[in-house]
């Protein structure tokens, strides 16, 4: 009987193992679509969140900018980047609800659905740059600068 054993438990497990692969599949994963810069506009509560042209983002020799008047009545305004239509894919923010970015202190963007308000509150009434640089599908910075 060990015998039989002998030559049934080697059958076994070279016909188990005749059945398993081992190849490898690639998981599919979804690409996030490129950010459009030029058609991104600074949108928040000092526009009513609208996409007027006078916020839609210009190119400049390092980033993409828009200029912003802002007053300083020691509240934070809220804001995003995204596209004429809100497309989810074209929106980025913070990646936490009313994350607030410093003067001069670049921010790491995060789009789609996580994209936040971000929150940015002017120590003085002047014009300030928003100013994003990156690769348009991964990863996108902020800088406010004050003109």
């Amino acid at each position: 009987m060990q015998k039989r054993w002998l030559v049934i438990i080697p059958a076994i497990v070279m016909f188990l193992s005749a059945c398993t692969q081992t190849g490898s599949y690639p998981i599919y994963q979804e690409q996030q679509p490129r950010i459009v810069f030029s058609q991104w506009y600074l949108r928040g509560v000092f526009n009513w969140w609208e996409a007027k042209p006078a916020y839609q983002l210009q190119r400049g020799s390092n980033s993409w900018y828009v200029d912003v008047e802002l007053i300083a009545d020691e509240q934070p305004y809220d804001f995003k980047f995204s596209n004429a239509n809100w497309t989810l894919s074209q929106t980025c923010g913070g990646n936490y609800k009313g994350l607030i970015v410093a003067l001069n202190h670049p921010v790491t963007l995060s789009c789609a659905d996580q994209a936040e308000n971000l929150q940015f509150i002017p120590t003085k009434t002047a014009v300030y740059r928003f100013g994003v640089t990156g690769n348009t599908d991964s990863q996108i910075t902020l800088t406010i600068t004050q003109l």
